[in-house]
């Protein structure tokens, strides 16, 4: 499976080193042309993270479309399951990678400026709001890959169309069902930023505290078998394209 990993990502390092360069330089533009760092140079510095974040899982998916496409690919001694966790545990790694920048570049403005803007308890709110996003990130990655490994399990025209038709109904279809057992949609986007803000003044010098609002856990399990069932789906299919 590492040897796989390190395949992929060498594979990909090129892309992958283009889309961070223009984040940091956008991040450097961003430092350079403000006056003073507050809430909305912070919320455009997060807005960057996060689209750097989505261009990393377009490449890792991007790449599984290719693998599954790819003759010369099935040639190659892995297994289905090993195809299907690989692109994941990628994506986890370049999601990695971007928290680690983030979290660089937070360092630097504690010290050089003065961040009473941010909330006394921000790692531990940041910590919870990070999982949760990494988990909302990953679920409907895994329900793009399904969609698109269905679609080009059928020998037809327009598989991408369908592709893209499959994963609407998906995502409709779960977050309905959710939303109908649990009362939320998608609990990992819903419970994100699910937080109030309390006054008081702390040791860091923020005026406020961020806490965050109790989610549906019945709702997270539903959500882990989906993608379970999910994974366990995209394996047969796999299985039997290398096997055909």
């Amino acid at each position: 499976m590492l040897k796989l990993l390190k395949y992929d990502l060498k594979r990909r390092k090129e892309r992958i080193l283009v889309f961070i360069v223009i984040a940091l330089l956008a991040q450097a533009g961003l430092w350079i042309s403000s006056a003073k760092i507050d809430a909305g140079v912070a919320s455009l510095n997060l807005a960057v993270y996060c689209i750097l974040a989505i261009a990393m899982i377009f490449i890792v998916v991007t790449g599984y479309f290719r693998n599954l496409k790819s003759y010369q690919r099935r040639l190659l001694p892995v297994t289905a399951l090993q195809t299907v966790l690989s692109p994941m545990l990628l994506a986890l790694l370049l999601i990695g990678v971007v928290v680690l920048l983030g979290l660089a570049h937070l360092g630097i403005y504690k010290l050089l400026y003065t961040v009473d803007f941010l909330p006394g308890n921000l790692l531990t709110v940041g910590f919870r709001a990070l999982l949760q996003s990494v988990w909302s990130i990953l679920f409907l990655m895994v329900m793009v890959m399904f969609s698109f490994t269905v679609a080009f399990s059928l020998r037809m025209k327009g598989r991408v169309w369908l592709g893209i038709a499959l994963l609407v109904l998906l995502e409709n279809g779960i977050g309905y069902l959710e939303k109908f057992l649990f009362d939320t949609y998608f609990i990992g986007l819903d419970n994100a930023f699910n937080f109030e803000i309390y006054p008081g003044r702390f040791q860091s010098g923020s005026d406020f505290t961020i806490k965050y609002l109790p989610g549906n856990q019945g709702a997270l399990l539903f959500e882990v078998a989906v993608v379970c069932l999910m994974i366990y789906g995209m394996v047969a299919l796999v299985k039997r394209r290398i096997e055909v």
